[in-house]
């Protein structure tokens, strides 16, 4: 299982919301491209970034600073946050982004979640964000009526070989991951799943390895990191016990 680190990235700088609040927001003073590059070297073997001024928009505001990141590490990377057509999947691919991640508009157009996944395949991650176990859309400003668990069962019929799921109500909150929301997300789907939401220390991380599924093959990391509740090594150390 993977420890993911993440980076939010809001008017070029790195910042973390409150369970998806961009009034709650707190702002970190490093560059992103020094961040990630600190990652790298600590032994993260993959970065997720968000683009959140593109996630509330509809298209991309961080160009620039992903492509700082992207010259500043060799490992892969993948971007989220207001994609929302093929030539903007493409453009990512196109600068070295290894996956695109997908949410309001997959959910929103399932037509073009399966054009994208048909055409882009395994490059292609769907997001499952979920508050109160509905899909939240559109930077998780709106709750739409669609069951997470629904929502993510039909992106494995079309072909999504992997989903990032996300409880809102944790994220950012330091108060430990839905490991029971994790656990059914899991058992619900055969495709691997990317846990993302709550983590405030190594035990959160060993809580989820010790669900015992297989498909679960990373978690992502935010706060917890930046508020130094936990060191990148000490989650690469947890998500790698054996018990």
């Amino acid at each position: 299982m993977l420890a993911i680190p993440a980076i939010d990235l809001k008017d070029g700088k790195v910042v973390r919301l409150l369970q998806g609040n961009f009034k709650e927001e707190k702002i970190y003073p490093d560059r992103p491209e020094e961040i990630a590059a600190r990652y790298a070297s600590e032994g993260a073997r993959r970065l997720h970034i968000v683009d959140l001024d593109g996630a509330l928009n509809g298209e991309p505001k961080n160009l620039g600073p992903i492509q700082e990141i992207l010259k500043a590490v060799r490992i892969p990377v993948q971007v989220g946050g207001g994609i929302r057509d093929l030539k903007t999947i493409e453009r990512y691919l196109a600068l070295g982004i290894r996956w695109v991640i997908l949410g309001t508009q997959a959910c929103l157009d399932r037509g073009f979640a399966k054009e994208a996944l048909s055409e882009f395949k395994t490059k292609v991650i769907l997001a499952v964000d979920a508050r109160d176990g509905f899909v939240a859309t559109d930077g998780w400003t709106k709750v739409t009526q669609i069951a997470a668990v629904d929502f993510a069962r039909e992106s494995e019929e079309i072909g999504a070989e992997t989903i990032i799921y996300t409880d809102i109500s944790t994220d950012g909150t330091l108060k430990g991951p839905n490991i029971p929301a994790i656990r059914a997300m899991a058992q619900a789907l055969k495709i691997g799943l990317i846990a993302s939401g709550g983590v405030s220390k190594a035990a959160d991380l060993e809580a989820i390895l010790g669900l015992g599924l297989k498909n679960i093959s990373g978690v992502i990391i935010g706060k917890a990191l930046y508020e130094g509740r936990l060191t990148l090594k000490e989650a690469i150390r947890a998500c790698s016990s054996k018990g």
